[in-house]
């Protein structure tokens, strides 16, 4: 019992920001982009309401036409900011700023509380109707940057029908994207895709740090249990490929954090890091071979 007090002592646990800075900061990240989606239509800073024919830009009111104008170029912007961040850094889109890959994210993890193999025909209905929930909240918030949301209340209203046809396809999508959470970012998304065949470069990358090898782990894995594109982010910066290496990465750190999170609290450097340059490693290294 001393020697587990001694041990305590000897070893002062790490504060919540050190073994969660990514985590905290990319949060941060996602939620002032989703406010920025709300509150830009909601205070008609740019909006276009086509069930009423009409659009503001700075509060002014102007023609559709003229409110498209932003929309067209927010797209190209949109666009050229995602092959630049790719340019310099791989997926910093997704791993920071898109909010589709945050709403999979929060819902992966959701998910594998609510719906796996040993869950209740309860808990599984549940994570139905979360999700359903979820996705119409998810589609609702960019549907308002192109009409007023009350017009799908107002039968009267001549396109009423059209919003509801186009709600309710987009629905499908979307609620797919929700209920699969993070598998859609992995296989689906359109965006991911655009960025793995734009060319791209990452001038930081996170692995092992070159005095560690993969013994080192043990068999504790938890980067890889937590890692956001199910990669095995020790060794993904070696590996070309689509899926399992560094061109789907996200550059979350979430890997970072987590090795931290484990390895401090027993006063042990921690083994993941970010590098510039990789390391040079040997062909079992990159295999994933555990060298005894």
């Amino acid at each position: 019992m001393s020697t587990q007090v001694e041990t305590a002592q000897a070893c002062p646990q790490p504060s919540y920001w050190e073994t969660h800075k990514f985590t905290v900061m990319r949060n941060l990240v996602y939620i002032l982009v989703i406010l920025a989606l709300i509150v830009i239509p909601v205070f008609k800073i740019a909006k276009i309401d086509l069930a009423h024919d009409e659009a503001w830009i700075f509060w002014k009111k102007v023609p559709v036409e003229d409110g498209l104008m932003p929309v067209i170029l927010a797209l190209g912007f949109f666009a050229i900011l995602v092959i630049v961040m790719n340019l310099f850094n791989g997926r910093v889109f997704c791993g920071w700023i898109c909010p589709g890959g945050w709403v999979a994210e929060l819902q992966d993890k959701l998910r594998r509380k609510m719906y796996h193999s040993r869950s209740s025909t309860v808990g599984k209905i549940s994570y139905y109707l979360v999700s359903l929930v979820v996705a119409v909240l998810f589609l609702a918030l960019f549907f308002n940057w192109v009409t007023d949301l009350r017009v799908f209340f107002y039968t009267t209203n001549p396109m009423f029908g059209w919003m509801w046809f186009a709600f309710l396809s987009a629905l499908v999508v979307v609620y797919f994207e929700v209920f699969i959470g993070k598998r859609w970012c992995r296989t689906f998304c359109p965006t991911g895709i655009y960025q793995k065949i734009t060319p791209y470069h990452h001038k930081f990358k996170t692995t092992m740090a070159p005095q560690f090898n993969l013994s080192d782990c043990g068999s504790c894995r938890e980067c890889i249990k937590n890692c956001p594109m199910a990669l095995d982010p020790r060794r993904m910066a070696y590996i070309n490929d689509f899926y399992k290496g560094i061109q789907a990465c996200i550059v979350c750190g979430e890997c970072v954090d987590t090795c931290k999170q484990v390895r401090l609290s027993e006063c042990k450097e921690p083994l993941m890091t970010w590098v510039t340059e990789l390391p040079e490693r040997d062909p079992d290294f990159v295999s994933g071979k555990v060298s005894k």
